[in-house]
């Protein structure tokens, strides 16, 4: 009986040393200024200025190539954690999942590329994060959650049945 608690207060304590690693990734890393200004330029200016296909990650220009770096490392370990169940993947799909596909949409080119010359696992557990987030919605994960939210928003910004009511009346007034 006392191996079979020691074993499970030992699970328990790597699962909790992993959570941290991964909080720690999905907050400081994140929030970084680095991380931000690799984020806007692969998902608003890499595919305008050096457009697919053909291109792999290494025969980028040293910025591009440093900001696509940046970005698809920091999404592969999240990957790895969840390939590697040393995370709930709830945790991730609540946080990374809309931002990681449109990464990966924008990457998937040049990753791709890059394949083609280094072979077929180059950032995999990026891709599994992703399949993982696209086969997983965080709409269907927030219904299983629970989780709690207003029944009423502001009119203007038309997230209820109130606003949908009182265009509807302005359109049969009119």
């Amino acid at each position: 009986m006392t191996v079979v608690f020691a074993v499970r207060q030992l699970r328990s304590a790597q699962t909790a040393n992993q959570t941290l690693v991964a909080i720690e990734l999905l907050t400081r890393d994140r929030s970084s200024d680095e991380f931000i200004r690799a984020e806007d330029f692969v998902l608003n200016e890499l595919a305008g200025r050096h457009p697919p296909p053909g291109i792999s990650v290494s025969a980028l220009p040293v910025e591009a190539r440093h900001h696509v770096v940046r970005l698809s490392l920091y999404y592969n370990g999240l990957g790895q954690m969840l390939a590697f169940e040393a995370v709930d993947p709830r945790l991730l799909m609540g946080t990374v999942s809309y931002r990681s596909r449109q990464a990966w949409r924008v990457l998937e080119p040049y990753i791709l590329a890059e394949r083609a010359e280094r072979g077929e696992t180059y950032l995999s557990h990026f891709e599994h994060l992703v399949h993982i987030a696209t086969h997983n919605p965080w709409a269907t994960a927030v219904r299983k959650f629970d989780l709690k939210h207003f029944t009423s928003y502001p009119a203007e910004l038309g997230m209820n049945d109130s606003a949908a009511k009182a265009k509807s009346r302005e359109h049969e007034i009119a």
